[in-house]
C-alpha cells in the first residue's frame, strides 16, 4: 500500500514539476523580451529561486542601512498582511501593523525607519513610489520571479542547506523556477544553513554551471540580546528557554547554543505564525517549568 501512494506521488506530482518549469522559462522569455515595464527609479532585487527562508529580509534591510545616502525605499509583497490586496504604505503609528501590513514590512520599517511599501501588484507600487519619492532607490524584497518590473541588479538568496541535487520545481521540489534561472540574476548570496559542507557544495555548482555570475557567502551575526527595546546582557551560564516562528528555525536555534550553551528551544512555530493567547501562555508555563530567563 505504501508503494503504491509513492508511485502515485510521482506519476501526479513530477508531470506537473516539469510544467511548472516550462511554464516559468516561457513567462520569463516573453517578460524579458516584451511586457517588463521600464522605471527611472534604481530598482534592486533581492529573491529567490527556492520556496521558504533563504534570507531575503535581513539582507534587504542590511542594503538599506548601507545605502542610506540614497534613499532607500522597501517594497515587499506583505505576506498575510491585510492591506496586501489593496497596496499601500506602511504607517509606523498602526495600532496593528503585523496584521495589516505583513510582520516582515512591519520589521523592516521600524527597524530601518525607511518608507517600505507593501502590495500584490508591484507594477503599480513602483509607479506610486515615482511619484511620491522620485529620487529614491528600491529595494525589492523578494520579487525575482515578480517579472512585470524590470530590475536595475537582481540578487538571488540561497540557503545553502538546500541540496544542489534538489533541483525539482514545485510541486514535486521546491523550486519556484528551474536552477538555469540564476544566470538571470546578477549575483548570488550564500545564506549559512546547519550543515557545514552546503556552502562549499553550492560554491563548486555555480562555479562550474554559471561561471558569469558573481556569488558571496554571508555570515550570521548575533547583533545582542533585548528586553522589551533595551539592550541587556546574559552570560553564558544563564539558561535561556527560545521559540521562533521562523522558515529555517535550525539557524536560529544553533546560533542561540553557541552563544549561550545552556540554552534550550522550545518550539519552531511555523513561517509567518499568528501567535494566539494560548500559545504565550504555554511559552511562558514551559519557560518557568524550565527556570529559564
Amino acid at each position: 500500500m505504501k508503494a503504491h501512494r509513492i508511485e502515485v506521488f510521482w506519476v501526479i506530482l513530477l508531470p506537473l514539476s516539469f510544467l511548472w518549469a516550462l511554464a516559468t522559462f516561457l513567462r520569463r522569455k516573453i517578460f524579458d523580451s516584451k511586457l517588463a515595464y521600464t522605471s527611472p527609479l534604481t530598482i534592486i532585487c533581492v529573491g529567490n529561486i527556492h520556496s521558504g527562508g533563504s534570507g531575503k529580509t535581513p539582507l534587504v534591510r542590511l542594503l538599506a542601512e548601507k545605502l542610506k545616502t540614497f534613499s532607500p525605499v522597501i517594497l515587499s509583497r506583505g505576506y498575510r498582511g491585510k492591506l496586501s490586496a489593496v497596496g499601500t504604505q506602511v504607517d509606523l503609528k498602526s495600532q496593528h501593523g503585523a496584521s495589516l501590513y505583513g510582520d516582515e514590512p512591519w520589521m523592516l520599517a521600524q527597524q530601518t525607519g525607511k518608507p517600505v511599501f507593501v502590495g500584490k501588484n508591484r507594477l503599480l507600487l513602483i509607479k506610486e513610489i515615482e511619484r511620491l519619492i522620485p529620487n529614491g532607490l528600491v529595494l525589492m524584497d523578494d520579487g525575482f520571479q515578480r517579472l512585470s518590473v524590470k530590475k536595475t541588479l537582481s540578487l538571488i538568496c540561497i540557503n545553502s542547506d538546500k541540496s544542489p541535487d534538489d533541483n525539482f520545481c514545485l510541486p514535486f521540489g521546491e523550486l519556484r523556477e528551474p536552477l538555469s534561472a540564476i544566470a538571470k540574476s546578477d549575483g548570488v548570496v550564500l545564506t549559512p544553513g546547519t550543515k557545514t559542507e552546503g556552502v562549499s557544495l553550492w560554491k563548486q555548482i555555480l562555479s562550474h554551471q554559471f561561471p558569469q555570475t558573481p556569488f558571496f557567502e554571508a555570515q550570521l551575526d548575533l547583533e545582542g540580546f533585548y528586553q522589551g527595546g533595551q539592550s541587556i546582557t546574559l552570560s553564558h551560564s544563564e539558561k535561556i528557554a527560545s521559540f521562533c516562528g521562523i522558515a529555517a528555525p535550525g539557524r536560529f536555534v544553533d546560533l542561540l547554543k553557541s552563544n549561550l550553551p545552556l540554552s534550550s528551544h522550545l518550539k519552531s512555530f511555523p513561517d509567518h505564525y499568528n501567535y494566539r493567547a494560548q500559545d504565550v501562555e504555554w511559552i511562558l508555563s514551559q519557560g518557568q517549568k524550565q527556570k529559564a530567563c
